[in-house]
């Protein structure tokens, strides 16, 4: 159990740091901070530390135009030539100050901060460019410029990846997963977390620097954090196995790694949020007492402090304890006030008026709850996913006092939040399959590029050697006149020459490709060995830690350590595994065919993919309705079929029936047009037909013989590509069956697949 004597002293501990570091605070100004600046500029010798924490400090402050005036005038003093190391690093935090009140401006700021990295010349050039790209997505996530974010970070991922900046592709990532999270597109988050861990080097130590941005900013530091935030995408995405897998790993590395051991107490608040939602409260109390022991308090922290409080609350919440996180949240409140603490926090979002909502409603103190939801509203405006759950929350809570008219309003603003929720991430998502097309072309051409290099330069020395066997063969001709038999035998031995030189060409070319085929199947392969080699070396220094804990007789630790061996075993198989699927992949890309059948319910396939056509629709048009009747003959059973490629053919069928019915059409009949489309299926003999109908305007007869030939299409320029009708008749025919179409002008079309029952 967590004992009273502790929390009081940790809330106690956590008030004493607030009151001491805002008093701190009132005492600090610009002009005492551009002081202590100057007075160390001046010093013999240059103190490092003092220069650092003084510049830190302006982050602190809430810069006016003459203060920013007067501190580009302390940072040109640092210049020395094209070194403009601390000239930069001082920008940097006018820019983290900038970005606490005016948002845009900070964006605006910290791209010319960029450029001028561009001319700095100066040692640490490379860590303050990252660390000012890093910066910069605070700004862009907490304006309305987010969408000039998406752009600018994708382009220069793209850029990046092109030519081999492994460090800015690995920020980019970073900053795009922050994005990505804030608009609720969980999947992409940890997409972009994931490419940014692949990318990262373990082995890579920090480099030397008059500035501590480099202590931690590489290797098995970087590897930590990283996991930690992918075990947080799982977290908000509900996702909480992968949550408590990815911290577990996260939380291993922080006690055996000493660089990364000040990320221990984040991954123990996170291993006990999942196993709070969870309903494990054994589990959460473990890591929660963990996590107690561990948070060390200093003032740089508080932030952290905040979102403790808040994981702490929670655990009580879910233990059924109200009583016990009231005063937490009340202290993490005060903890608020005290710090002026913004709300989007390095370690999280801090909110704790959602969790005295949760209290109060748990108290049966639904008013008070109200209140708190309110306040919660205001903190958290602009975080789509934080006031999702205020304003569902507030209609469920309206609706027990009986108001509801006040419950109807919130639920609405609730389903209207959602339904923009829902536009930005369509929007973003395809965003983010634009910008990877683009990464994939630009590599695509900078290959064809090397290859068309490669190519040209064997060109060049073949018609050298051409050239050159001519000259030979000229004079070999010239001095036949002259010696007969002599200059014939040197002539069939140049002759042999030459073959041999072109043989040797051709086989130079043929293991250049194979050299670059080698190259692409070691690259796909070498991510899975990685884990398989990195998991092996863990195992190995765990049974060394086996084996002292038996032999000091600590039976207990034994146990953990090889459930930690049993779990890395696991993944090393799962990894291997992975390295033979891709082997597999790249045999059956060198095969023919395109897929196993095997029986498959066609009604259900129908049925799918009906659905999945008529909300992709819907996502692209909210206008967009029909209806849909179907008809499936129970009788039919399973048929052998290959599922991805019937379903391909299916979905082309039905959303080319949706965009038919779509299109505005006059009265019929002098009745009101409802645009339907009819999905059936039908067991006859040894055929099974599958139907799709509508009643749309029908297809002109002279188009009719030309619908199923390639690249054909009726749809305006960049709606269609013309090849699906002609790629679903080939795959029918591929089943052995038929696709055929019957229509009536002003009356719809039928499309008919037959395939055999068996």
């Amino acid at each position: 159990m967590i004992k009273k004597k502790g929390i009081q002293f940790l809330l106690t501990g956590i008030l004493f740091f607030v009151m001491t570091g805002h008093l701190f605070a009132q005492t600090d100004s610009v002009a005492a901070i551009i002081g202590r600046i100057r007075s160390i500029q001046t010093a013999t010798p240059f103190d490092t530390a003092s220069f650092v924490k003084s510049v830190d400090a302006i982050t602190t402050v809430r810069l006016i135009e003459k203060d920013i005036t007067a501190l580009h005038e302390l940072a040109s003093g640092f210049d020395k030539g094209a070194d403009l190391d601390m000239d930069l690093y001082i920008r940097g935090a006018i820019m983290e100050s900038i970005s606490r009140s005016d948002f845009s401006r900070a964006i605006d700021y910290g791209k010319q901060l960029l450029l001028a990295c561009e001319n700095n010349k100066g040692p640490n050039r490379e860590i303050l460019r990252t660390t000012i790209l890093k910066d910069l997505r605070t700004p862009y996530r907490s304006s309305n410029r987010l969408r000039e974010g998406f752009l600018f970070y994708n382009d220069l991922l793209a850029k990046s990846i092109v030519i081999g900046d492994k460090q800015t592709a690995i920020t980019c990532h970073f900053v795009l997963v922050g994005f990505y999270r804030t608009i609720g597109l969980y999947d992409v988050a940890i997409y972009h977390m994931k490419k940014a861990l692949a990318l990262t080097d373990t082995t890579e130590k920090p480099k030397p620097s008059f500035l501590t941005l480099s202590s931690g900013s590489w290797g098995m530091y970087t590897w930590t954090a990283f996991t930690g935030l992918l075990s947080d995408c799982y977290l908000l995405k509900g996702d909480f196995e992968n949550a408590i897998l990815y911290s577990s790993q996260a939380l291993a590395a922080t006690l055996r790694y000493k660089s990364a051991a000040p990320l221990a107490i984040n991954q123990l608040m996170r291993l006990t949020s999942a196993y709070a939602e969870l309903n494990k409260p054994d589990s959460a109390e473990y890591y929660l007492n963990m996590a107690i022991k561990r948070n060390v308090l200093t003032d740089d922290d508080i932030p952290r402090h905040g979102i403790f409080m808040q994981v702490w609350s929670l655990f009580y919440l879910k233990k059924g304890k109200p009583e016990m996180a009231e005063p937490i949240l009340m202290d993490c409140l005060k903890l608020i006030r005290e710090k002026k603490l913004i709300t989007i926090t390095p370690s999280g979002v801090v909110a704790p008026d959602y969790y005295l909502s949760l209290v109060k409603i748990a108290q049966g103190q639904f008013k008070d709850a109200i209140s708190f939801l309110k306040l919660d509203l205001e903190r958290v405006n602009g975080l789509r996913d934080n006031m999702l759950r205020d304003y569902k929350l507030l209609a469920e809570t309206y609706d027990k006092i009986g108001d509801q008219q006040k419950a109807k309003e919130s639920y609405a603003r609730y389903v209207s939040l959602q339904d923009s929720l829902l536009a930005d991430q369509s929007r973003y998502r395809m965003l983010n399959f634009e910008a990877e097309e683009q990464m994939v072309a630009k590599e695509k051409s900078i290959s064809q590029l090397q290859t068309d290099n490669k190519i040209n330069r064997i060109l060049w020395w073949f018609s050298l050697g051409i050239v050159l066997l001519v000259i030979i063969l000229a004079s070999l001709i010239y001095q036949r006149y002259r010696i007969k038999r002599k200059a014939n035998s040197a002539l069939e031995k140049t002759l042999t020459e030459l073959k041999s030189t072109q043989s040797q060409l051709i086989q130079s070319e043929k293991m250049a490709s194979l050299g670059e085929l080698t190259a692409g199947i070691a690259h796909e392969i070498q991510n899975p060995l990685n884990f398989v080699n990195n998991f092996s070396e863990l195992n190995a220094e765990l049974v060394d830690e086996l084996q002292h804990e038996l032999k000091t007789g600590n039976t207990e630790e034994a146990l953990a350590i090889s459930n930690d061996i049993k779990d890395n075993e696991q993944k090393i198989n799962h990894h291997g595994k992975r390295a033979d699927a891709i082997v597999k992949g790249m045999l059956q890309h060198s095969s023919s065919g395109s897929g196993k059948k095997e029986p498959t319910d066609i009604n259900k396939l129908a049925d799918e993919y009906l659905r999945l056509a008529y909300h992709g629709l819907r996502a692209k048009d909210k206008s967009f309705n029909a209806a849909m009747v179907t008809d499936f003959d129970a009788s039919i059973g399973m048929v052998n079929i290959i599922p991805q490629d019937m379903g391909r053919v299916i979905l082309n069928l039905i959303t080319n029936a949706f965009y038919a019915v779509n299109a505005p059409q006059p009265p019929k009949g002098g009745v009101s047009y409802e645009p339907t489309v009819w999905v059936s299926t039908k067991k006859m003999g040894d055929k099974v037909f599958i139907s799709v109908k509508d009643n749309g305007s029908g297809i002109p007869t002279p188009i009719l013989d030309k619908i199923f030939q390639p690249f054909f299409t009726t749809k305006p320029t960049g709606q269609g590509t013309g090849l699906g009708l002609s790629l679903s008749y080939d795959i029918v025919k591929a089943h052995g069956g038929e696709l055929t179409v019957e229509t009536k002008q002003e009356k719809g079309s039928i499309f008919v697949i037959q395939i055999p029952a068996k």
